[in-house]
């Protein structure tokens, strides 16, 4: 097992990962004052997952599971207040503990639960995908989205630990995978290109990957995020790199009702993300097909269909990033790179405004083919 602090500004968690690792719990919670543990899981968890976590958790301290129906579309307010209430009803108090066990969406909401209840219990995240070990529980950020678009609902709260089952990841399906390596993928475009000559070699199409391959993936994914977010624990200026093709991505990701998963899209969100910052000088063409190599490398080549480009549109104008500067009419902020591993600025702005016409002519020719020229 390996064991690791995670330190965003002057917020810290421990962070656990490795074979056996959900077994060895029980130690680091001797010193603990917890009484009871609230699981809080969605139904697309595999029940042994939930049983063999449930049977540590019971160990130590009374434990419920509270499930609620997988994806974005209860990834809501609704979902929050119906596991909120049913956390009362079982008994929890100050002393309890709500366990995050799952992928990203179970993450955000029960991170959101354990945020509002009480004003605050203590939050432990047990991830089961690749997404969830390597993103999404290295942030502060908690939200879940409202009929108007992603995320738009939320606060920062800090876990106390997060533990990574490799056992868990090593059992996923190959898109699960997949997903969470584009997250990797983004953090090698945008944080550490020095990184790509190391861990380029390891992708690979079918994503199968060992437990120390995985391991070798989370631990870059934890220095990455680490490195933008030391200065900059509630991603409001460099950090906000680590928003890189997510506006693109997020739309998608909404507009398709579930056809793609999040990590797919921001692969696409990606690959339009570079062709933009071609168009106005950012970009090189060597850049851009470097991310077409790598986003290639793990297998993801989306055609989402040109009947979503009006839903797109739609959803990027509620984007979550909004506000970060003033807008302008025909314009949209995007997360642009102005060189690999650099974030594009433009003045004291950490995001840069772009004419529509622009984004949506090049997402328009990403929706009939993803491998387009660069020009």
């Amino acid at each position: 097992m390996k064991s690791r602090k995670v330190q965003f500004g002057p917020f810290a968690y421990d962070f656990v990962s490795g074979e056996g690792s959900l077994d060895a719990l029980p130690d680091w919670f001797a010193d603990k004052a917890y009484d009871r543990f609230v699981m809080i899981a969605d139904t697309g968890i595999p029940d042994w997952i939930v049983a063999r976590t449930k049977a540590v958790f019971a160990a130590i301290a009374p434990a419920d599971v509270l499930r609620f129906a997988p994806g974005e579309s209860c990834k809501n307010l609704t979902t929050v207040q119906e596991l909120a209430e049913q956390t009362i009803a079982l008994g929890a108090d100050r002393r309890t503990a709500i366990v995050a066990l799952g992928g990203g969406v179970a993450g955000n909401v029960a991170g959101i639960v354990a945020g509002l209840l009480f004003r605050g219990l203590p939050l432990i995240h047990i991830p089961t995908t690749l997404m969830a070990a390597s993103d999404s529980v290295l942030s502060l950020k908690q939200a879940v989205n409202l009929q108007a678009g992603k995320n738009l609902a939320g606060f920062y709260y800090t876990p106390q630990l997060v533990c990574v089952e490799l056992g868990f990841l090593e059992a996923l399906p190959a898109r699960e995978v997949r997903a969470g390596m584009c997250e990797l993928v983004k953090n090698l475009l945008a944080i550490k290109p020095g990184q790509i000559p190391a861990l380029q070699p390891l992708l690979r199409a079918d994503n199968v990957y060992s437990a120390e391959e995985l391991q070798t993936f989370i631990d870059f994914c934890i220095d990455a995020k680490t490195a933008v977010m030391h200065d900059d624990p509630y991603e409001k200026k460099q950090a906000l790199v680590l928003e890189y093709g997510h506006t693109i991505g997020h739309a998608l990701e909404l507009v398709s009702a579930g056809e793609f998963v999040h990590g797919e899209c921001v692969a696409f969100g990606m690959r339009c993300a570079a062709r933009i910052a071609r168009r106005i000088g950012l970009l090189g063409p060597a850049e851009v097909e470097q991310h077409d190599r790598l986003i290639d490398a793990i297998g993801v080549d989306i055609r989402p269909s040109a009947e979503l480009l009006p839903g797109i549109e739609a959803y990027m104008k509620k984007d979550n990033k909004r506000g970060y500067r003033q807008g302008e009419p025909g314009k949209t902020a995007l997360i642009l790179l102005r060189g690999l591993g650099e974030l594009a600025r433009d003045g004291e702005a950490y995001v840069t405004l772009v004419d529509n016409k622009l984004i949506f002519d090049v997402i328009e020719e990403q929706l009939f083919v993803t491998k387009s020229a660069v020009m």
